[in-house]
């Protein structure tokens, strides 16, 4: 299993219960016991917040990302489709600062968060299923 220590996350906007009040802001993971489903996240000089890892979103993948917003480039507002292609072009970039930029501008509104991230949960899901996966995605024809 992979080591998600020192990932950027960003609390998910419309998490009701949050003891450490955190919602729509990046962390960085400083711990996690996926068994447990605890992910431990660090905001700075702020203290820890405890997170499941459904509470978390993470930017989806580059190349996934730019697909994506080729593919539904018809159905997007200008503003939100140049808001997106900026996260790709720091994406690219691929240093922490330019991440948490990435992130922060992900939250921008419900669309482009919708568009450009996914949860830690699925993020880590897509990561062990993805034999079944290509399997179906095979099966299906495309």
């Amino acid at each position: 299993m992979e080591d998600l220590t020192g990932n950027l996350v960003m609390v998910h906007p419309k998490l009701t219960d949050d003891p450490v009040q955190r919602q729509g802001q990046v962390g960085i993971i400083t711990s996690a016991n996926l068994a447990k489903d605890e992910v431990y996240v660090g905001f700075g000089n702020s203290p820890l917040g405890l997170y499941s890892a459904d509470a978390l979103l993470v930017l989806k993948p580059h190349n996934e990302l730019y697909k994506d917003i080729l593919t539904h480039i018809k159905e997007m507002d200008t503003p939100d489709f140049k808001t997106l292609m900026e996260i790709t072009l720091l994406q690219e970039k691929s240093s922490v600062n330019y991440l948490r930029d990435a992130m922060e501008l992900a939250a921008t509104n419900e669309r482009t968060l919708a568009y450009s991230t996914v949860s830690l949960q699925d993020k880590l899901g897509l990561v062990r299923d993805v034999g079944q996966e290509q399997q179906l995605t095979a099966r299906m024809g495309r």
